[in-house]
């Protein structure tokens, strides 16, 4: 890697250019939109969106992780007033959080360390990996549909005494932390499932659960994106530049949650899902290709 310490298009990025904040409000908006609209996770909007607009030639190859720091420090400003709506409603089950939390850190170490091991050139395979990580939720969120209009859902839930608090880390913590380590998202996409079907859970309790673990699950692994960051010795990603993007990518996340939250209920959200899921795939496919 060059010894330079910045590049001209980073100083370009790094100083206040109109364009450039232009670009990260708006992806903080289209995310936050979105996911108040269709319950998707913004880091499945962002990572993607400032790796097809930014692109490389910005931060060079470990671009990739630093967009990961940033989408993971979004979510932490995000994933705290929900967690504290659900917390007054009541609907947080808090024992089960003493075993998803903890051993979803133990996950994000595992996530991060495994993405360490794809760094400078080798950060196109990440990118690959993510990819088809947005195909799979286009799979798996289309099932769970299906199963909706069936009936299938909820037909069994109950919310058990999680007295197995080590088994339910385990079935829901663990993987949403090796995800959440691994490409920057929240977790959530497979938390809120993994207690709905595997645990029986009513849906409301696993959103709320999901909310809270969001919360010590993405400041852990932005600590943790920090630290494998500072190793990369890039010095076109430095540490700060991911907390820099997640400063311009939060207000338009949160202007556009409220905005996608009020669309919920005035707009064909069905027909929109599918147009979004399109958009998923041929995004995913386009990582994975190109």
């Amino acid at each position: 890697m060059s010894s330079l310490p910045v590049t001209p298009m980073c100083l370009a990025i790094t100083s206040p250019d109109l364009v450039y904040l232009v670009i990260l409000l708006l992806i903080g908006c289209g995310a936050g939109v979105l996911g108040g609209l269709l319950g998707i996770g913004g880091g499945l909007v962002m990572i993607p969106a400032m790796v097809l607009v930014l692109t490389d030639r910005v931060f060079g190859p470990n671009s990739f992780h630093v967009f990961k720091l940033a989408a993971l420090a979004t979510a932490v400003m995000l994933s705290i007033p929900a967690a504290r709506q659900h917390a007054r409603a009541g609907a947080i089950v808090r024992p089960m959080l003493k075993g998803i939390i903890p051993l979803g850190l133990v996950g994000v170490v595992l996530g991060v360390g495994l993405a360490r091991l794809f760094a400078d050139e080798q950060t196109i395979i990440l990118r690959r990996i993510f990819g088809g990580f947005m195909l799979l939720v286009v799979m798996v969120d289309t099932w769970r549909n299906r199963l909706r209009g069936t009936g299938e859902i909820g037909k069994h839930n109950c919310c058990p005494v999680p007295s197995r608090w080590m088994r339910i880390g385990a079935v829901v913590g663990l993987p949403a932390g090796v995800i959440s380590g691994l490409l920057g998202v929240g977790g959530g996409v497979w938390a809120v499932p993994a207690q709905n079907y595997l645990l029986g859970v009513r849906l409301p309790n696993a959103i709320a659960n999901s909310a809270c673990m969001i919360v010590g699950l993405a400041a852990g692994a932005s600590v943790v994106q920090s630290l494998a960051i500072a190793d990369l010795h890039d010095s076109r990603t430095p540490v700060w530049l991911g907390f820099w993007l997640a400063a311009w990518l939060a207000p338009g996340a949160i202007v556009g949650g409220w905005f996608g939250a009020w669309l919920t209920h005035r707009l064909p959200v069905h027909y929109l899902r599918n147009v979004f899921y399109v958009l998923l795939v041929i995004t995913g496919l386009r990582l994975m290709l190109f």
